[in-house]
């Protein structure tokens, strides 16, 4: 069966480096399906990075190879990772890129890449994208055994502080991204039966079925497409309308 190898980036499309990576995927295994998820995450963004490839990934067919690279730590220290779950495998920096994805899903193994016999003999160290993360996952759509490319380990780093504050009476969130039509994706994936969400002194006490049903002077909730609680107001962009920056707190009462 034909693998798949899905790609999501911070490179652009302009320089030419997401053609470079997948040319080295394709001269390791000619026969292998190439799906860009997104090539234009804001540079250097991995939370940005983690929720977009925790909206898509399983959307994707079971053994699908996931290759992430935004990689502000090219070169350090930071650990190349392979981690295997029951349905997928990913590739990546191991910078948090991986927090939202993996949190509910059942991982397998975590390999740390050391093997230099999978890589590209290069004189660079600034562009793993190419020359370690697309030879490795080049070889694995040949099946080759995980454990070949490094050592087992038994963690990865996960982003701190997405996950909203819960107090007794409230839920503390914030907005984590703007999509392109400026909506403000918020961390809540859950509210209470009854509640009011308040937000630069706005109230808010009902969830949107569609994006032309809020009111157009006001923001308005919906449950979005990334699987959190969005901010939006008809046929606009909210964060132009308020000028509105990420980290912004979004406080939800029971009511």
């Amino acid at each position: 069966m034909k693998k798949t190898v899905a790609l999501l980036t911070d490179f652009g499309n302009k320089d030419g480096f997401v053609g470079a990576v997948k040319a080295v995927i394709t001269s390791i295994n000619p026969d292998v399906n190439i799906i860009d998820i997104s090539n234009e995450v804001e540079p250097f963004n991995i939370l940005e990075a983690s929720l977009i490839l925790n909206a898509v990934y399983s959307y994707f067919p079971k053994g699908t190879i996931f290759l992430s690279v935004v990689d502000p730590g090219v070169g350090t220290e930071r650990r190349a990772v392979i981690v295997e779950t029951k349905d997928y495998i990913f590739v990546s920096p191991d910078n948090g890129l991986l927090t939202l994805p993996l949190k509910y899903q059942t991982v397998k193994k975590i390999v740390h890449i050391k093997n230099s016999k999978y890589f590209l003999p290069t004189g660079t160290n600034t562009f793993h994208g190419r020359d370690i993360f697309a030879p490795v996952c080049g070889y694995i759509s040949l099946s080759e055994h995980l454990e070949n490319f490094g050592e087992f380990v038994q963690d990865y780093v996960q982003l701190p502080d997405f996950d909203p504050i819960y107090t007794e009476d409230k839920i503390i969130g914030k907005i984590v991204k703007f999509d392109r039509f400026g909506n403000a994706i918020t961390n809540i994936d859950k509210l209470p039966d009854r509640f009011k969400v308040v937000f630069r002194g706005y109230e808010i006490e009902r969830v949107c079925t569609n994006f032309l049903e809020g009111e157009k002077d006001r923001p308005n909730l919906i449950m979005g497409s990334f699987g959190f609680y969005e901010l939006f107001i008809p046929q606009g962009s909210l964060k132009d309308r308020l000028s509105l920056q990420v980290s912004e707190p979004v406080e939800v009462y029971r009511i």
